[in-house]
């Protein structure tokens, strides 16, 4: 109210400038009757004496109200000094002093503060009767107390574990302040915590609007959730729903094709992922995509086979060909084929894999003085890779 004070005695100094140059040349008279009586005086002294009555009214009132608003201080400061008592109560987990200190403070000023701790350690004595008495006493209809209570709301059941109500409390203050970084945070990892894939990728625009992400960390976002919903889809149709609602540049990302493409051949359609393979052989033939083309069913097996040796044929310098077509002949007992590509392929390109598939090889074979070599080659290479590793037969390694 200074501020009011202040304004005032401008506007009274305002005045009084203005006015003083006419009063001097017409002071002008007021007169008062009553009954008989009769007060004439000029209109500067009455106006004065106006003055002069009012502040006395205003002096006499503030001694009036002095006890009073020294009572209120006082009961601030005790209400301010058990908040604090009680927020220390709740960092140190004693749950029950919390909520004392923080009902005490209420009984001397009603604060939201107060009525959101003390919710919280209710929750902490795991009194749910209590802790919505508390929230519902903190909630106001709209505003800011409305906006905080009802986050505090959703922050304890994210707490409580009960991510489904915590996820709608948020998603509606989100609409309400699309920019406020608790809800956004909170929001995110309620909806890592629920596996909810693609709310995560529908809320990284808002990361960004808000300044949580940059364009690199939203990507790598958007990837990471795109990647980990193709992989939780239960059913085909649920995967294909999930694939289509990439976009064009996310549909050529390695890591999401092999996520779809390795989830697919879980679900028994090997057939939809051959096409995306193959380009990614083409693109990036890493040992992951190495691994997902060569399993197969029967059917894709033939037609796999049928591509590497299409590959080979036009360009017969491809180890990472001749080992997936070394696998695929081993799958479909073409043992003699698959012999001689793994062996062309652990020339160029040797590693445990192989050794550990030209193993298996000779046991179908009931070659098990050979299987054993390179099985014992195998556990070397993977221990020790850098040095020779043993001779085994049949091998250019003799």
């Amino acid at each position: 109210m200074r501020w009011f004070f202040w304004l005032l005695l401008a506007i009274l100094l305002v005045t009084s400038a203005l006015v003083a140059p006419v009063l001097l040349e017409d002071p002008g008279s007021v007169v008062i009757g009553f009954g008989a009586w009769e007060l004439e005086m000029p209109l500067v002294a009455w106006v004065t004496v106006i003055l002069v009555v009012w502040i006395m009214l205003s002096v006499l009132w503030s001694v009036i109200r002095l006890p009073h608003r020294l009572l209120a201080r006082r009961r601030r400061e005790r209400s301010r000094q058990q908040v604090e008592n009680g927020f220390l109560a709740l960092t140190e987990g004693d749950w029950a002093r919390a909520e004392d200190m923080f009902s005490q403070s209420l009984s001397y000023q009603k604060s939201t503060a107060g009525l959101l701790g003390a919710a919280r350690a209710a929750q902490g004595r795991s009194d749910w009767k209590a802790r919505d008495a508390w929230l519902d006493q903190a909630q106001g209809h709209f505003g800011r107390k409305h906006f905080v209570t009802e986050f505090a709301r959703a922050r304890l059941a994210l707490s409580e574990g009960r991510v489904d109500l915590a996820i709608g409390l948020l998603e509606s203050l989100h609409l309400k302040k699309p920019k406020h970084l608790g809800v956004l945070r909170a929001l995110l990892g309620a909806y890592q915590d629920a596996a909810r894939w693609r709310e995560v990728r529908e809320l990284v625009p808002a990361l960004r609007r808000a300044g949580m992400v940059d364009a690199e960390k939203g990507q790598a976002l958007v990837k990471l959730a795109a990647e980990r919903e193709l992989t939780q889809c239960d059913d085909y149709p649920t995967l294909q729903r999930a694939w289509k609602s990439l976009t064009k540049i996310q549909r050529r990302e390695p890591a999401l094709v092999l996520a779809y493409a390795n989830r697919a051949e879980g679900l028994g359609h090997y057939e939809h992922s051959s096409r995306l393979l193959s380009e990614l052989l083409d693109e990036q033939p890493d040992e992951a995509v190495l691994q997902a083309y060569r399993r197969s069913d029967e059917t894709e097996r033939a037609a796999r086979i049928l591509a590497c040796e299409k590959r080979l044929k036009n360009d017969p310098n491809q180890p990472e060909i001749l080992e997936v077509l070394g696998f695929l002949y081993l799958d479909a007992r073409q043992y003699e084929k698959a012999q001689q590509c793994l062996e062309q392929a652990l020339v160029k390109r040797p590693g445990a894999e192989i050794y550990m598939a030209l193993g298996r090889l000779m046991d179908r074979q009931s070659e098990s003085e050979a299987a054993a070599r390179y099985y014992r080659n195998a556990l070397q290479w993977q221990s020790q890779r850098e040095q020779r590793v043993l001779p085994s037969t049949n091998t250019p390694d003799q």
